[in-house]
């Protein structure tokens, strides 16, 4: 099958093309520039062909890769070919959108290497086959971001914002990580289908089933910017405009909600577990950030501010749905959420191609400098208003269909305060749009822009704003066809959208939104003044963002600067100050006993020195005595040497004589009758015993 090989070019062909973009910068610009738009229209065209294959079912491909661990692969389905579709349609725009907003700016290279390795990456994310391939990939899109974000380097604030970006993203990758470890722990795989079929088989209990999901929503709050992690995306605005289109608005940001909604899939065996409490703790982060978001949409001076909130405000609407949906994949909220991460992806995207525009003619960010552009810029105006319509959900266009889905499964999950908050965003909502219009386009030229004498934006950047807006326009039409791919084709009717209870509830509350605007910015009532006002404490609170950056700031920042200054504190006093000061004591110690010792060694020597020097004199004294009493002893030796000699001749004669008569006497005996025997045997012995002496007696001499 094609699929079959498309499914791994889509996302291999982006990241291997990156490598080439600074090889082929170096022969030119253009032929980089063409080299991008080739490369984002093979991929966007081959995640298309993906559609077809999913039709008939769930395609897994794998290749090896750990062994005995995991495999690579790709994994086709319905809601990871939607965002392939999604990622690679938007890659292709932003990249046409570039070669005018980007024209003039220095390092291009290195921007459109990050712009393939992000389509590449993302793309790689949504169709990965397993949660370790699925983390690498979250890992290198968030890495894009950071390098984007601060891709005008020589500007402190947008370095930053890109660290603060990829500081608080990582709190959510950590939860991620550790949702996986535990998965892997229990089920000894990787996979989404092993994992699917382990949860069939009854091999995860409930409780860590519940663990997993919410260290998993942790994750996806930090990505897709949910309180209360949501202030990275207002600093994200100082990216190029075009990377917040592409990343911060239409794919990015909605990592978070493919990865909620892939978790409802794998989920699905044991929906009934995540009932209890963390489908209402996904609907209700939701549904809180969609109220603050719009509340702060609604109050900022700053364009890209306002779409920056918005776009947090319309993401906390898809994580309601998500929240609300009970009955699994196949319930009106899962459907809605999907439909409305498109709808948004086409007016979101819209408002940041414009609001570039407008940057770009105008050279800042702040409202309150613009007004009466309607003249000057009549085709971004002319835009502005699809873009305004469609995000505050006025029919036909596409998010009156997907907005009113949202109601609609928050509604049949029965949280009557849950409905009263996001009908309260629904009509911030209108009021932020109104608003943006009203200062930016209506009115009278500001002074700022008298001197300026704007034009309209370059064609290369209208075409893709065009485009986008055909889209908000046709895309809520296409709503059966969406849920008929998705599955769920039974619980949606373009008809019932125009019909229901929730779309006159909707128009109610529209008027008072409207009302506000209107006084606020055409009657100038004091009163709505006062509230404006910077002594106001709401004023004050919208300005300070709930004040949730100065409690990281001055917080959490501050506790872990703490924390840090402790554990720092501990290593120089305990492990550096406190072993030198203790060896330096030893070393003193040391000093001190060698000098007693030697010096007691020297006193010691000293003593058995004189000692022996007194004791050898006594010595010598000792000898010549005993020379002179040897010398008195050797003298008289002589003399009793001479006498010894002359005993001892003596007794040699002696012996001999008695010899020869014990001789005679033996002869004798012989003669002797045998009775006398016994009387010469005792005279001979007697003779032996007396030999004996004497020859004692001469040896001792």
């Amino acid at each position: 099958m094609l699929s079959d090989v498309t499914s791994w070019l889509v996302w291999i062909l982006p990241l291997a093309s990156s490598v080439f973009v600074p090889l082929i910068a170096r022969a030119s610009a253009k032929a980089r520039n063409a080299f991008v738009i080739v490369v984002s229209t093979v991929t966007a065209f081959l995640a298309l062909t993906l559609i077809p294959a999913v039709t008939s079912g769930v395609v897994n491909l794998v290749v090896p890769w750990i062994p005995q661990v995991v495999s690579a692969g790709v994994y086709l389905d319905p809601l990871s070919v939607l965002f392939a579709c999604l990622v690679g349609f938007f890659g292709l725009i932003i990249a046409i959108y570039s070669l005018g907003y980007m024209k003039h700016e220095e390092n291009l290279t290195r921007y459109y290497f990050y712009l393939l390795l992000f389509i590449g990456s993302m793309i790689g994310l949504v169709i990965s086959d397993n949660f370790l391939q699925l983390f690498i990939f979250w890992e290198m899109v968030g890495f894009c971001s950071y390098s984007l974000i601060s891709f005008w380097n020589n500007r402190p604030e947008s370095v930053k914002a890109g660290n603060k970006v990829f500081i608080m993203t990582r709190i959510g990758d950590a939860s991620l990580l550790a949702a996986i470890g535990i998965l892997y722990a229990s089920l000894n795989t990787f996979s989404f289908h092993g994992t699917i079929t382990a949860i069939l088989n009854g091999a995860l209990t409930p409780s860590t089933l519940t663990v997993v999901a919410f260290l998993v929503l942790g994750g996806a709050i930090a990505k897709s910017a949910q309180l209360p992690l949501h202030t990275w995306l207002y600093s994200a605005m100082e990216a190029p405009t075009s990377v917040s289109a592409l990343l911060h608005a239409a794919t990015m940001v909605k990592a978070g909600i493919y990865l909620i909604a892939r978790f409802i899939l794998i989920a699905a065996p044991m929906i009934a577990v995540l009932e209890v409490s963390w489908l209402p703790t996904v609907a209700w982060i939701g549904v809180l950030t969609a109220f603050l978001g719009a509340t702060m949409a609604l109050y900022t001076p700053d364009i890209k501010g306002v779409l920056a909130y918005s776009t947090v405000s319309q993401l906390g609407f898809m994580m309601a749905a998500l929240g609300s949906a009970l009955t699994g994949p196949s319930s009106v909220g899962w459907f809605a959420s999907l439909f409305h991460t498109m709808s948004h992806a086409f007016f979101e995207g819209l408002g940041f191609l414009l609001a570039g525009g407008i940057i770009h003619a105008l050279g800042t960010r702040d409202m309150r400098l613009m007004g009466g552009l309607k003249k000057a810029m009549p085709i971004t105006y002319a835009l502005a208003i699809i873009m305004i319509l469609t995000t505050s959900g006025i029919p036909p266009f596409a998010a009156f269909f997907s907005k009113g889905l949202v109601i609609t499964s928050i509604t049949d999950a029965g949280s009557l305060l849950q409905l009263i908050v996001i009908y309260s965003a629904t009509a911030l909502t209108f009021a932020y749009s109104l608003r943006f219009i009203t200062l930016i386009f209506w009115g009278k030229e500001s002074e700022h822009l008298q001197k300026l004498h704007p034009h309209e934006a370059p064609k290369i950047m209208l075409l893709p704003a065009g485009i986008l807006a055909a889209l908000c326009i046709a895309w809520g039409f296409l709503q059966p066809q969406l849920g008929a791919f998705l599955g769920v084709e039974g619980e949606v009717s373009l008809l019932g959208s125009f019909l229901s209870l929730e779309t006159v509830i909707f128009f109610a509350i529209l008027i008072p939104a409207g009302l506000l605007v209107y006084a606020t910015y055409f009657k100038n009532f004091s009163v709505m003044n006062a509230i404006r006002s910077a002594s106001n404490p709401l004023a004050k609170l919208l300005s300070h963002g709930y004040f949730f950056d100065d409690l990281y700031e001055r917080g959490v920042a501050k506790g872990v600067m703490l924390f840090s200054g402790g554990v720092k504190f501990f290593e120089v006093v305990f492990l550096e100050i406190f072993p030198q000061v203790f060896a330096n004591y030893v070393v003193r110690f040391a000093g001190g006993v060698h000098k007693y010792l030697d010096a007691a060694t020297d006193q010691l020597l000293n003593l058995v020195a004189g000692n022996t020097l007194r004791g050898a004199e006594k010595v010598k004294v000792i000898d010549s005595l005993a020379d002179r009493l040897l010398d008195l002893i050797a003298g008289r030796t002589e003399g009793g040497a001479s006498k010894v000699k002359k005993i001892d001749s003596l007794t040699d004669r002696l012996l001999n004589l008695i010899a020869h008569r014990t001789v005679r006497s033996a002869s004798k005996a012989e003669k002797l009758p045998s009775n006398s025997l016994q009387h010469y045997l005792a005279a001979a012995l007697l003779g032996f015993i007396i030999l004996v002496i004497l020859l004692i007696i001469s040896i001792g001499v």
